[in-house]
């Protein structure tokens, strides 16, 4: 009498939606024709847990995508629109009604900066926004800026009900946002030592807001450059803004591809 397998897990890092899976075909509609997927099967939801979190690193893509045992690459394809957020470390196989990206963009630093956002609703890629140039501008205050839109953006979708999460690849920027900003307002908006803090009208207002919301919405850390779709259309729409030099946060019209926006100028 054949011994019937247990269930296996799915780990994806790249892909159209990253997260746990519990069947291969759910996983293979998240890698299949994804450029530079990255999954592997475990038979364990504690070792999948663990290996998500940790990432893929060490990892190599075989050359052909398998049901188990095996790190996969899937084939290069076109990117639709319609598309799922992807998920992140912070909540393992958790989505949410929206997921917001935001990034910044700057060039040269200090120079040219801007502020872009991809927003998910659904599990379908739905806005994307882009401005707010400052000719004087460094990496951190478009970081800073493009934080303080997504979390206006997290307030009105709140209100309406739906759960958020706001993806940021600036550790700087989350730091002093939901960590140091409290400390700095004790103190008069200084540091330890006594000394202003930089870019003092960015942070005590979306410090403010992010007081505001902090007990319904999540905050994520993702890496920069990682093939994480929604990070990489946020970092185009930055650095977008920069070279048009709009001043105003404004949504973008030119396509609804994110093929299309993917081929623009990365910052």
């Amino acid at each position: 009498m054949a011994t019937r397998k247990g269930p296996k897990f799915y780990v994806v890092w790249v892909g159209r939606q990253t997260g746990i899976f519990t069947s291969w075909a759910e996983c293979n509609r998240q890698v299949k024709g994804y450029p530079k997927a990255r999954y592997k099967s475990f038979s364990t939801r504690e070792d999948a847990d663990a290996a998500f979190a940790k990432g893929p690193r060490g990892a190599v893509p075989a050359k052909k995508a398998k049901a188990s045992g095996s790190v996969g690459s899937a084939s290069a394809g076109r990117t639709a629109r319609r598309q799922t957020a992807p998920d992140t470390p912070t909540a393992p196989g958790k989505t949410f009604d929206t997921e917001i990206y935001c990034d910044g963009a700057c060039e040269p630093n200090p120079g040219d900066a801007g502020s872009g956002m991809a927003i998910y609703r659904n599990g379908t890629l739905d806005e994307l926004w882009y401005g707010l140039h400052n000719p004087r501008g460094t990496n951190n205050t478009a970081e800073l800026n493009a934080f303080h839109q997504a979390l206006r953006v997290a307030r009105e979708e709140i209100t309406r009900g739906a759960s958020v999460r706001i993806h940021c690849d600036s550790t700087y920027t989350i730091n002093a946002i939901t960590k140091w900003a409290s400390g700095w307002k004790k103190r008069g908006w200084k540091k330890a030592d006594g000394q202003a803090i930089k870019n003092p009208e960015i942070i005590q207002p979306t410090h403010a807001l992010y007081e505001s919301l902090k007990s319904a919405v999540t905050i994520a850390h993702v890496k920069g450059h990682a093939g994480v779709e929604g990070n990489e259309l946020a970092d185009r729409m930055a650095m977008y803004g920069a070279d048009q030099q709009e001043r105003d946060f404004c949504r973008y019209r030119d396509s609804d591809c994110a093929a299309d926006i993917l081929k623009l100028k990365r910052g």
